[in-house]
């Protein structure tokens, strides 16, 4: 049986695991899925959340697999970490799927934000069980993240979306299709911030062509589970 490539599902703050059911799912013959928690999000993980140390837990989760160089489809603050990876290690990332991801926050989105998740009651702010705080934290986090001057180091082929009704993350959205190379951007008509889970048909439409366009045909006989999580 022939190897199958590694696809890896970064999910957003929020959000966890199960979010990619629809996608891991859908995957054809040839590839195979992965769905990794994000180090500094887990309630139970004493461990501070940045961008750099999320990236290098999941450097090392690939690495104990065996996986030299996989597929990146991030979501929100997933996106964010592929990003960070693929510009750090570019070596690393055979394609790259960035849907509602940032590349400057801009400070009055940052701020709102800020007042909101203080006033917000727990069960709105972190539904999943990630805690107010830890939130908080990791949206100051991402406030202070700039990719402007290192999109250029991303060399894997990459696909940009968002949807059309996310109007807080358009404008980054446009900002990484036009800063990596050769990335080609899709707005989702009708759709939201969570498009995985919003639009999952459209989302899986979007990411089957483009890992058609990149990987191995779709058409051979490997098969194989989906695993979710670790």
């Amino acid at each position: 049986m022939a190897q199958r490539e590694l696809v890896v599902f970064l999910h957003g703050l929020g959000t966890g695991p199960s979010s990619w059911a629809s996608q891991l799912a859908s995957l054809p013959p040839g590839f195979a899925g992965f769905v990794p928690p994000i180090a500094g999000l887990d309630a139970g993980d004493p461990t501070p959340f940045t961008l750099r140390r999320a990236t290098a837990r999941l450097l090392d989760e690939l690495d104990a697999r065996g996986a030299a160089r996989v597929h990146l489809c991030g979501l929100s603050l997933g996106a964010m970490v592929a990003t960070q990876l693929a510009i750090d290690h570019p070596e690393r990332v055979a394609s790259l799927v960035l849907s509602g991801g940032q590349v400057h926050p801009p400070r009055a989105l940052m701020a709102l934000q800020s007042v909101l998740l203080r006033v917000l009651p727990e069960r709105i702010v972190a539904p999943d069980g990630t805690g107010k705080e830890r939130v908080i934290a990791v949206s100051r986090e991402i406030a202070g993240t700039d990719f402007r001057d290192r999109l250029a180091a991303i060399t894997a082929p990459t696909l940009v979306l968002c949807g059309a009704r996310d109007v807080a993350n358009l404008r980054g959205a446009r900002a990484l299709a036009a800063g990596i190379p050769n990335a080609r951007l899709h707005l989702v008509t009708g759709g939201g911030h969570e498009l995985n889970t919003d639009k999952p048909a459209e989302f899986t439409g979007q990411l089957l062509a483009f890992l058609a366009s990149v990987g191995p045909s779709l058409h051979g006989d490997e098969g194989g589970d989906h695993p979710i999580g670790p």
